[in-house]
C-alpha cells in the first residue's frame, strides 16, 4: 500500500490545468521558476562531452525538480525563457527559435509525469525515456530538418532523414545515466523540498535492493554503450550510410 498517495484531478480535466495555471500567481513558485531558468541557462555552457557527438548536461536535473514542484504550465513557460537566455550566454551558430520547443516539451513532460505524483523509480525512468523518445528523437529530428531548410539548402534538408540510427543510439546511450541521476538526486531532494513546503511529496524515495541492482546495471550499460558507440558503431553507421526514414 502506498504511504504517500497524492490525489489530484485527472490530466484531462479542466480543474487540473486550472490548478497548474494558478502557480503563475504564486510568488514562491515564480521565484523558484526564475532560479531554475537561470540555472538551466548557465548549464548550457557546462555540457560534458562524452565523445563522438555525445554531450551530457545536468540542466535536466534542475528542470525535473522545478517541474515536479510547480507543474507543467509554469515549467513550459519557464522553458520559453531559458532556451534563448542560454543562447545569449553561450551562442553557437545562428539561433533558431523553434529549438525552444525541445526545452518546452521536456518541461511539459516532466511536469505532467511528476507534479503531484508519488515519486518512484519506475516513474522517473518512464519519464526520462518518454522525453528521450518524444522530445529528443522525434521532435528534435523534425526541428533539425526545418533548420536545414532555412539555414542550409533544400538539397541538404531533403537528404536529411527524420530518424537516423545515430540519433537513436545517442539517446539510448545517455538514457541509463540520465535516469540514474534523476533517481538519486530527486530522491534525495524530496525531504528538503517538503520541509520548505514546495511539494506534497514527503517520503524519501525508497531504493530497494532491486532498484540498486537496476541502477548499477544501467550505469554499466551506459558506459558500455558509450564506448561501443565511440569505438565501433559510429564509424560503422557512417561507413554503411545507414539511416531510418
Amino acid at each position: 500500500m502506498c504511504e504517500n498517495k497524492l490525489q489530484r484531478p485527472g490530466i484531462l480535466s479542466l480543474a487540473y490545468w486550472q490548478e497548474a495555471a494558478a502557480n503563475l500567481k504564486n510568488p514562491r513558485m515564480l521565484v523558484l521558476a526564475a532560479m531554475v531558468v537561470a540555472l538551466r541557462a548557465v548549464c548550457k555552457m557546462l555540457e560534458i562531452p562524452l565523445g563522438a557527438g555525445i554531450n551530457f548536461n545536468i540542466a535536466q536535473i534542475f528542470n525535473s525538480m522545478g517541474a515536479m514542484v510547480y507543474g507543467p504550465v509554469v515549467g513550459t513557460l519557464g522553458a520559453m525563457i531559458s532556451d534563448p537566455l542560454g543562447y545569449i550566454l553561450h551562442p553557437t551558430g545562428p539561433y533558431f527559435l523553434p529549438y525552444m520547443l525541445l526545452d518546452m516539451s521536456s518541461s511539459f513532460i516532466f511536469g505532467v509525469f511528476l507534479w503531484k505524483r508519488p515519486l518512484s523509480v519506475p516513474r522517473l525512468m518512464t519519464t526520462k525515456f518518454t522525453i528521450n523518445l518524444i522530445s529528443n528523437i522525434v521532435l528534435g529530428s523534425l526541428i533539425q530538418k526545418w533548420y536545414l531548410y532555412i539555414f542550409a539548402s533544400v538539397e541538404k534538408a531533403e537528404a536529411y532523414h527524420l530518424v537516423t540510427l545515430a540519433r537513436v543510439v545517442k539517446n539510448l546511450v545517455l538514457f541509463p545515466l540520465e535516469a540514474m541521476l534523476l533517481v538519486l538526486v530527486l530522491g534525495a531532494a524530496v525531504p528538503a523540498l517538503h520541509s520548505l513546503r514546495l511539494t506534497e511529496q514527503h517520503t524519501r524515495l525508497r531504493l530497494t535492493r532491486r532498484h540498486l541492482v537496476l541502477i548499477g546495471g544501467l550505469t554499466l550499460l551506459s558506459v558500455g554503450l558509450v564506448l561501443f558507440y565511440i569505438f565501433f558503431l559510429k564509424d560503422w553507421v557512417s561507413a554503411n550510410n545507414i539511416k531510418w526514414l
